[in-house]
């Protein structure tokens, strides 16, 4: 996950300003803009500082796999670059990548709330994902995934292109059907 992603993630998440962070860490309100754009890459003491002033800590874990987090992040990009296709390989990709992984990386993959996405169907399919996904190996699910703002009032249908195509909602797994998220088993298999 970026670096910029994980530390304005962290901050939101807390409601707190750029400016309380600044004060809390010692890092310039300048330099944590820069850092949060993507227009500075910090230093791992740095990315270190601003997240002990707010109580976290970063951690390393044994895979190179995107986690639920970077690839919301990936989604939103996509999204508001008109991607809707590429929106959905980042999901089929996330899926994939909670798939090869087992019990405790499963689960940290997982564990870091992601940042809204901008659209509201996507939010609620990375819940649903996740749920489908630790509900297998009986993992705990994320208190994030739990929200119920991440449910559609209306279903709706992932696709990867133009068109829609029905989905037979006896082949939708029920962690996406609780969330208004119609997507077949089947598309989430790994090939």
């Amino acid at each position: 996950m970026p670096v910029r992603t994980l530390i304005r993630g962290v901050r939101r998440r807390l409601g707190m300003s750029q400016s309380e962070l600044s004060v809390r860490s010692g890092v310039a309100g300048s330099s944590l803009s820069q850092i949060e754009s993507g227009q500075r890459v910090p230093t791992l003491e740095t990315v270190e500082r601003l997240l002990s002033s707010i109580g976290h800590r970063l951690i390393a874990i044994p895979t190179t796999r995107a986690d639920v987090a970077g690839t919301a992040a990936a989604i939103a990009d996509s999204e508001r670059a008109g991607r809707p296709d590429d929106a959905f390989r980042h999901f089929i990709q996330l899926s994939d990548n909670l798939a090869a992984e087992h019990a405790d990386l499963r689960f940290a993959l997982a564990l870091v709330e992601p940042e809204p996405t901008g659209v509201k169907h996507w939010d609620a399919a990375l819940a649903a994902l996740v749920d489908y996904r630790l509900r297998e190996e009986g993992l705990p699910l994320p208190a994030w995934a739990r929200d119920p703002e991440r449910r559609l009032k209306r279903s709706w249908t992932i696709n990867a292109g133009t068109y829609v195509v029905p989905v037979d909602r006896e082949q939708v797994p029920p962690e996406f059907l609780n969330r208004g998220v119609l997507v077949d088993a089947v598309t989430l298999a790994s090939v």
